[in-house]
């Protein structure tokens, strides 16, 4: 039984260090703070435990006394227990105290790092934690003291430091930590930058004077003292920069676009709120290995065909509705015959009523829930239908939910991306109503009718149903 000190890092779970998420995978229980990414909560395995205990300035919702005796209770009943923090635990994370506390009842634990602020909450706003010439030292510095103790020792020190200087939980000490220091002798036009959500798309810069400090710095930001922030650096920024995005799609499609996004400089958040549920009693293998045409009309259904026949039975041509289901295909051996000019059901329909043939066998492999267009399309060519209902797409609980109804209180929601009017349905039924001023984006017409339907909201439709469609969508919604 172990418990595992692990750092989420300063931004999305791109930065996440490969020994974290594989801790992740295998964790009973994680006892998480409310500043991670919600998305992390998702590499945890299936029936895992999560546990809330997010500490903000004036929000407490866990003393540190409570966050220890849980991390000793839950660690002397599970195998795997996963302490998630933001940052690193060891830098201002109160990682040490939880470690002391672990092992006095003696409970074993281990340490993983994270991508703390100071050097990727900086680094990713053009500000270098050390600089040839300009900051050959680097002290990191917290702002808030144990017991509100007198600060003004400390700031003497800091201000006899020099290089850079960078201060944690200081945003609501900024004018008096200023004040400290030009007493003890910094001078007044020293360079320094706040960087408010240091790591994250919706990260800011704001550069200023130290006789300057502005009042209103907010929290979470790390602050930078020293002539590196005044390198004038500016890193390159995506077209996507600071969008807040909810990707409603199945998993694993809702985690890589979001990903993929991220890498554009958006903040996303994968919610897979339908999961795949196999219907084996549908997979008529005589059926597909009979049949003149066999039609696919998603990823899912592709990779389900080994489990459904050996591939060699498979004596028709192969259609596909689209890319993403041809790659699917290509990835189990299979090169489609055909694939639909648009990756829509109208698109497929308009192909298959070009290709079949009266007397024709077609055989669907798809969703239970699935258009009709196809299937009225063969029947109308004279071609004889056959749908088999491969899989269904059930309502899927998000792990950690609450953490992602606690930081889109913070961030606000700019749009969210449907990906099927069933996932319409499912996010309404999980989170209700959009939240004011968030922008739906559909994945299509019948997506688009169902979020009018439901949400009373005119969405912006995707010119093309596929990753880059929604890409332009978005680059539309941000200008």
């Amino acid at each position: 039984m172990t418990v595992f000190l692990t750092g989420a890092g300063c931004g999305g779970p791109r930065w996440l260090t490969a020994e974290a998420k594989e801790i992740l995978s295998q964790a009973d229980q994680v006892v998480h703070d409310d500043l991670i990414h919600p998305d992390l909560l998702q590499m945890a395995p299936e029936g895992c435990g999560f546990h809330m205990v997010g500490k903000r300035k004036g929000l407490h919702s866990s003393s540190q006394e409570d966050i220890e005796a849980l991390l000793v209770d839950l660690g002397g009943k599970f195998e795997v227990v996963v302490r998630l923090k933001g940052g690193d635990p060891f830098v201002f994370g109160r990682g040490g105290e939880e470690a002391l506390a672990l092992q006095r009842a003696q409970i074993p634990w281990r340490y993983v790092p994270g991508i703390t602020a100071a050097i990727g909450g900086l680094g990713s706003q053009g500000i270098p934690l050390t600089h040839r010439g300009s900051a050959e030292t680097a002290t990191l510095v917290t702002g808030h003291r144990k017991d509100d103790r007198d600060d003004r020792e400390l700031w003497e020190r800091m201000a006899q430091a020099g290089g850079t200087r960078a201060i944690y939980m200081g945003a609501s000490k900024g004018r008096s930590i200023a004040r400290w220091l030009m007493e003890s002798g910094e001078r007044e036009d020293l360079p320094c930058s706040s960087v408010h959500w240091g790591g994250w798309g919706r990260s800011t810069r704001r550069d200023f004077g130290l006789k300057s400090v502005p009042e209103d710095l907010s929290s979470p930001s790390i602050i930078a003292l020293g002539d590196v922030a005044s390198l004038g650096l500016k890193p390159e920024e995506g077209p996507l920069k600071g969008l807040q995005v909810g990707i409603v799609r199945p998993y694993p499609e809702s985690w890589t676009t979001a990903r993929e996004l991220e890498a554009l400089g958006a903040d996303c958040y994968s919610l897979p709120l339908l999961k795949l549920k196999r219907l084996e009693h549908n997979w008529d293998r005589d059926a597909i290995s009979r049949s003149d045409w066999l039609v696919l009309t998603s990823p899912r259904g592709a990779a389900l065909l080994p489990e459904a026949l050996d591939l060699r039975r498979i004596g028709g041509k192969v259609v596909s509705i689209g890319p993403g289901t041809s790659r699917a295909l290509r990835r189990i051996g299979i090169e489609p015959d055909h694939e639909a000019a648009s990756p829509t059901s109208e698109g497929l329909a308009e192909a298959l009523s070009r290709l079949v043939r009266p007397g024709d066998r077609v055989c669907f492999f798809r969703n239970a829930r699935s258009s009709q267009l196809p299937f009225q399309a063969v029947s109308t060519a004279g071609a004889i239908p056959l749908d088999l209902k491969a899989y269904s797409m059930e309502a899927s609980r998000l792990p950690g939910e609450d953490a992602y109804r606690s930081c889109w209180e913070r961030t606000g929601l700019d749009s969210v991306a449907f990906g099927s009017a069933a996932l319409v349905e499912a996010y309404f039924d999980l989170f209700g109503p959009l939240p004011e001023g968030t922008i739906p984006v559909a994945w299509g017409i019948h997506c688009a009718e169902a979020v009018r339907d439901i949400f009373k909201r005119e969405p912006l439709t995707m010119e093309e149903p596929s990753y880059q469609g929604l890409v332009s969508s978005l680059v539309k919604l941000k200008r």
